[in-house]
């Protein structure tokens, strides 16, 4: 899996990561094909690690299962990026797991 630290490299890649973290400077960019996602843990919302996600992992079940969770926290009216509240950490481990059921 490949963590990417700019959209531009995550633009050539597309095919291959599952998500990408974006920087600062890169928060108005967001490539064809993926969607922003704000991941914040624990007491603070409005601080957490921006990542890129293909519009194609919103199928997947384990997906559907943290947007529920995103809006029993957060609500339907959130404004700006999607926050979902998920660690970095749990994110990756999720990701990882659909990355081997993927290559069964």
């Amino acid at each position: 899996m490949a963590i990417l630290g700019s959209v531009k490299e995550s633009a050539k890649s597309i095919a291959s990561p599952w998500y990408a973290c974006a920087t600062s400077a890169d928060t108005g960019k967001v490539p064809k094909g993926y969607f922003p996602m704000m991941l914040v843990d624990g007491e603070d919302d409005e601080q957490g690690q921006r990542i890129l996600v293909p519009v194609k992992i919103l199928r997947e079940p384990c997906m559907a299962a943290l947007l529920e969770l995103a809006e029993q926290q957060f609500g339907h009216g959130q404004r700006g990026v999607l926050r979902i509240p998920c660690s970095v950490i749990h994110f990756e481990h999720i990701i990882n797991g659909l990355t081997l059921n993927a290559g069964r």
